[in-house]
């Protein structure tokens, strides 16, 4: 659905134009939402460390499961040693067992999808606000994501802008993260003179 935008008449003028021009308005205005996601570098981050614990576990279940069809084949070899009643207790025991890393298995799957789901719904907080400055900038009473328009003037397409200024504001997070987290103690020594002879 598309979502309404708020009118600002006082807001600045669009980036880029010089003072003596007039304030350009488009009231309808156009994003690719998976284009952001994709090329932002929060979007990028999260799909990179999603496709890394994407192969761990697929590498984790490749070993489960070649371990699991060695001890398969090693029942069925020793059939012809055991009972028949022992041997059905090991095939039985054998079939949870593999029930159970199934439903492991599916588990881990699971929460990596919710891990990704989650930094999605945070992305896109993050847009929600960056597309409503971009709207209150340009004077936009609407947006729409792109493939909600059947035709278009790339004009209104502001996917580039909304791009730039997400990344701008994980590297402004990034930096305040970074000044939480320096060592007191270093930053007194930064502080303290050094000593004169």
């Amino acid at each position: 659905m598309a979502q309404t935008a708020p009118q600002d008449t006082g807001s600045a003028a669009q980036m880029g134009q010089r003072p003596s021009e007039a304030k350009l308005v488009f009231p309808v205005l156009v994003f690719d939402r998976a284009r952001v996601v994709k090329q932002s570098q929060a979007g990028a981050a999260l799909e990179a460390r999603m496709a890394e614990a994407r192969e761990a576990l697929l590498a984790e279940n490749d070993q489960i499961y070649a371990d699991l069809e060695a001890e398969e084949q090693e029942i069925s070899d020793a059939k012809s040693t055991m009972a028949e009643a022992e041997f059905r207790a090991r095939a039985q025991a054998f079939d949870e067992k593999v029930t159970q890393v199934r439903q492991r298995q599916d588990e881990k799957a699971r929460d990596i999808q919710t891990l990704y789901d989650e930094g999605l719904a945070e992305i896109d907080q993050q847009m929600n606000t960056v597309l409503t400055q971009i709207a209150r900038d340009l004077g936009a009473v609407v947006v729409f994501e792109r493939n909600q328009v059947y035709l278009m003037n790339g004009a209104i397409d502001i996917s580039r802008i909304a791009i730039e200024k997400l990344d701008d504001r994980e590297g402004a997070q990034a930096r305040e993260q970074g000044s939480e987290t320096a060592s007191p103690t270093d930053a007194e020594q930064q502080e303290t003179p050094p000593a004169q002879d």
